[in-house]
C-alpha cells in the first residue's frame, strides 16, 4: 500500500487534525516500529531459514574481509587516533588489534572501517549498505556483553539486515535516493543499528522502541559527501552504528524517545519522503521472506553504480583482445543518479585528485579496467593516482546521460559502453546486472579471491585468513563471539 503526499498545508496543520493527536475521538493505530521491534526480539535463529543462515555468514565474512585493510585508511586512521585519545572504558575490540575501547567507540570504528575502501556489500534495489552497519554493532555489542554465541550473532544480524533493507526499500520507493538526496546507509543504519544493539543487550519491547526514537532523533546521511569524494563517506555507516548503540544503552538506562518513529506526523516516511512510502515493502512477508538474500557482494572496491561498466568493459577488452594502446575512446552511457554519481562534472570524474574521487568515477574505474584487464585495492590508492597512463587513459572516457537506462526497482541503472579504436572499428555492449547480483553472482572462487586480497593487504597470514574464513563460516558451533573477534587480531 502506497501512503499518499502530503497536500501543501501550514507547517503547524496537524495540530488540528483530530486523527493525529491522541485523545481527539480517533483510535490510535501503533506506529509500524513496534512491529519491527517486535520481529527483531522474537525471531529466533532456529526460525532462520537454512539459506538466510548460510548468506548472513558470508555477509559477516565479507563484512570482517573489506575492514581489517582500513585501519590505515584516511579518515579511519584519524578517527581510530581520536578514539584512543578521548579513552573509555576498554570493553570491545578494534577489528585486527588487540585494543578495546567503548562499545559505541568500537562500533563507530569497526563499521567506518567497512565501509572506507567501498568493498561493502550493497542491497542494490535501494542502495543500501546494511552489512557495514549491522556486523560491526553485533561484533562489538557481543564482545562487551560477553557469551553471546554464534547463532544469536546470525540472528542478530539477519534481522536487523533485513530490517534495514525494508525500511530503506519502503521510503520514496522506486526511485533512487541519491535522485532524493539521501544516503541511505547512515540514515536507516541508526534504526538498523539500534534493532541489532537493543536485541543483543536484552532490551525489553518498550526499551527497544525508546532506543530505536532516540535514534530516530539522530538520524542523518545526505548523497554530497559521495558526489564531493570527500572522506566523509568514509563515516556514515560509522555515525550511524555509535548512535544506534548508544542509544540502545541510554534505553536500557530508561531513556526514551519518540514511538512515532516511522509513521508519526513527524515520522521518517513524512519528514523525510514527504509522505511516500511503501507498507509492502516494510512488512510485507516479514519473517519468511529475508531481504538479505538479495544483498551482492561486491568484487570490485569502488561505488557499486560503476560496476556494470567494469564488467562491461573488462567482457569486451578481454573477448576482443583490445589493448590499451588499442583505444580511441570510450563513450559511458548511464541513468541520472549514475551520471551525477559516477559521470559529473566529467572534467572532475576524468581526473580524479583523491581515493575516495576515483571510488565514485566511471572514467576512472573503466580506464583502470582497460588497462590492467582487472580492477582491486592496488587501483584505489595514492600510488595509482600518480600513474600516467591510467590518468591518461581515463581523460579519454567520456560520459553521457540516458534515461532509458534507468532501473524500474530503483536499484543501480544498466550501463550502455560505445569503445572506439584507433583504427576504427566500434565495440558496443549493454549491461544490466553487475557481477554479485542475484541474477549474476560470483563464484566461491571469486569470493574467496576477494577475501584473500583484503586479508593480504591487511597484513593477515595465509594460515590464519583461511582459518578465520573457515572459522566465520561455521559460526554457529561458536559459543561466545568474544574468542572470534580475538582470533582476527593480526601481528
Amino acid at each position: 500500500m502506497m501512503a499518499s503526499s502530503w497536500a501543501v498545508t501550514p507547517a503547524w496543520a496537524f495540530l488540528n487534525d483530530g486523527a493525529a493527536m491522541p485523545g481527539a475521538g480517533s483510535v490510535q493505530v501503533p506506529d509500524a516500529i513496534y512491529t519491527l521491534v517486535d520481529y527483531c526480539l522474537n525471531t529466533r535463529y532456529e526460525a532462520l531459514p537454512a539459506d538466510v543462515v548460510a548468506v548472513t555468514k558470508t555477509q559477516i565474512l565479507d563484512t570482517v574481509a573489506v575492514a581489517l585493510p582500513a585501519l590505515r585508511a584516511d579518515g579511519i586512521k584519524q578517527v581510530y587516533a581520536w578514539s584512543r585519545e578521548t579513552g573509555g572504558t576498554a570493553e570491545s575490540l578494534i577489528l585486527g588489534t588487540n585494543i578495546r575501547m567503548p562499545a559505541e567507540k568500537a562500533a563507530r570504528l569497526n563499521a567506518s572501517m567497512a565501509a572506507a575502501l567501498e568493498f561493502d556489500d550493497t542491497y542494490e534495489p535501494s542502495l543500501m549498505h546494511a552489512s557495514c552497519v549491522t556486523v560491526p554493532v553485533a561484533l562489538a555489542v557481543s564482545d562487551f556483553m560477553g557469551h553471546v554465541s554464534g547463532k544469536e550473532l546470525i540472528a542478530a544480524v539477519a534481522i536487523g539486515t533485513d530490517a534495514a533493507c525494508r525500511l530503506s526499500r519502503a521510503g520514496s520507493p522506486g526511485v533512487s535516493p541519491f535522485i532524493v538526496g539521501w544516503d541511505p546507509t547512515p540514515m536507516y543504519g541508526f534504526l538498523a543499528a539500534a534493532l541489532v544493539a537493543g536485541r543483543l543487550m536484552g532490551l525489553t519491547r518498550e526499551q527497544l522502541v525508546a532506543a530505536v526514537g532516540l535514534a530516530y532523533h539522530q538520524l542523518s546521511g545526505n548523497a554530497q559527501a559521495s558526489i564531493d569524494g570527500t572522506l566523509a563517506k568514509r563515516l556514515g555507516a560509522g555515525f550511524a552504528a555509535y548512535g544506534g548503540v548508544m542509544s540502545a544503552r541510554l534505553a536500557k538506562h530508561g531513556v526514551f524517545g519518540s514511538d512515532h518513529v516511522l509513521q508519526g506526523v513527524k515520522g521518517l516516511f513524512k519528514q523525510y519522503h514527504g509522505g511516500k512510502y511503501s507498507e509492502e515493502a516494510l512488512l510485507g512477508g516479514l519473517g519468511t521472506r529475508f531481504a538479505g538474500i538479495d544483498i551482492a557482494p561486491k568484487p570490485y572496491p569502488c561505488c557499486r553504480g560503476g560496476h556494470v561498466a567494469i564488467d562491461g568493459i573488462l567482457d569486451i577488452v578481454k573477448t576482443n583482445d583490445i589493448k590499451a594502446s588499442d583505444v580511441e575512446g570510450v563513450i559511458i552511457y548511464s541513468p541520472p543518479a549514475e551520471i551525477m554519481l559516477l559521470g559529473a562534472p566529467l572534467e572532475k570524474k576524468q581526473n580524479p585528485k583523491t581515493i575516495v574521487e576515483a571510488q565514485f568515477s566511471n572514467p576512472w574505474m573503466v580506464a583502470v579496467a582497460i588497462q590492467d584487464r582487472e580492477v582491486g585495492l592496488r587501483h584505489f590508492s595514492e600510488a595509482a593516482l600518480q600513474r600516467a597512463d591510467l590518468r591518461a587513459l581515463a581523460r579519454r572516457m567520456v560520459t553521457v546521460e540516458d534515461k532509458s537506462l534507468t532501473r524500474p526497482d530503483g536499484g543501480p541503472g544498466f550501463v550502455r559502453l560505445e569503445l572506439k579504436t584507433k583504427s576504427g572499428k566500434t565495440y558496443t555492449k549493454l549491461v544490466k546486472f553487475a557481477k554479485g547480483d542475484p541474477k549474476n553472482p560470483m563464484s566461491p572462487d571469486e569470493y574467496k579471491k576477494k577475501v584473500l586480497e583484503c586479508t593480504d593487504a591487511a597484513g593477515m597470514k595465509r594460515a590464519q585468513a583461511i582459518a578465520l574464513m573457515v572459522r566465520i563460516l561455521n559460526l554457529e558451533a561458536e559459543t561466545d563471539v568474544s574468542a572470534l573477534n580475538a582470533a582476527m587480531s593480526i601481528g
